[in-house]
């Protein structure tokens, strides 16, 4: 390989590593104190070696899901110029502000539902899904543990629409990405925080639980992961019950807890692309994720 694509590339990992640190450093104020709430009082036994992998494998995961990303964007990016909607939070009021966030996180949850949904469906699909349901006891960490390709497929699933309809994140809502990862380590938080009737209205961590559940009876069910209507629209909706937070993980046991199995996570997964499809056509994740 010359020399310049050396150094190209060296430069890539460098800044992307950067990124990725500087990522993590932001989010910190969030996900320190709720770590330590999870280890004061968790709404099931923390697995601290579970946690502390998953956050030596975060920098990872971001290093090479922007590296992986990087030409994709490079190409597509002066192609995804158009605002279909035209709206634009500068110097707007507060409630314009709300709205437009509003609209943003509904539509945006709208197609990582049928995303969602494609991963515990198909096959292929589940093998980097289920690394992140291989999670042995969901946490706040637990959101940041995500195969690193699926960043490629989301930026085609999600990516594109959203960018189509709303424009660049970073010009029209700079502070987004920041929420939508708070976020994620708020549904998957290890606390007994039941949401009363505004579980109605937003996901929250016992609601996810049970999409991450080992029962029979939570399979499939909770795709949603803002806003609980599209699950209600769509008959994948299961209210948890007073006081359940069940146990989460896969039932073959194949956690994966160490770096070394979770990047080729998908092709030492015990579940094969072949046993995990159901021939009654149900997910699948019901072959050896339950």
């Amino acid at each position: 390989m010359p020399q310049d694509n050396w150094s190209f590339l060296t430069q890539l990992l460098l800044q992307q590593w950067t990124g990725a640190l500087y990522a993590i450093k932001l989010v910190s104020f969030a996900l320190v104190p709720a770590i330590i709430i999870e280890l004061l009082a968790p709404a099931r036994r923390l697995h601290v070696r579970t946690v502390l992998m998953n956050l030596a494998y975060a920098p990872v995961y971001m290093t090479l899901a922007g590296i992986a990303l990087y030409p994709i964007d490079h190409f597509l990016s002066p192609l995804l110029t158009r605002n279909l909607l035209g709206w634009t939070v500068t110097n707007q009021p507060w409630w314009v502000v709300g709205f437009v966030t509003f609209v943003y996180l509904a539509v945006f949850d709208f197609f990582y539902y049928w995303f969602h949904r494609a991963q515990h469906r198909w096959p292929l699909l589940w093998r980097y899904h289920r690394f992140h349901h291989a999670d042995p006891n969901i946490s706040a960490s637990s959101t940041i543990r995500h195969h690193w390709l699926e960043e490629v497929l989301r930026y085609f699933v999600l990516g594109i629409p959203v960018i189509v309809l709303f424009g660049q994140p970073d010009r029209t809502l700079p502070w987004l990405g920041m929420l939508i990862g708070i976020y994620g380590m708020f549904i998957h938080w290890n606390v007994k925080l039941p949401l009363g009737p505004l579980s109605l209205v937003i996901v929250g961590p016992q609601y996810h639980r049970i999409h991450h559940s080992l029962k029979k009876e939570h399979f499939d069910k909770n795709f949603a992961v803002f806003f609980p209507f599209w699950d209600r629209l769509f008959s994948t909706t299961f209210l948890p019950q007073k006081g359940e937070y069940a146990e989460t993980g896969v039932q073959d046991g194949g956690s994966a807890n160490g770096l070394g199995q979770l990047l080729p996570y998908p092709l030492i997964s015990t579940a094969t692309v072949s046993g995990d499809m159901i021939v009654d056509g149900s997910s699948a994740a019901h072959g050896n994720q339950r």
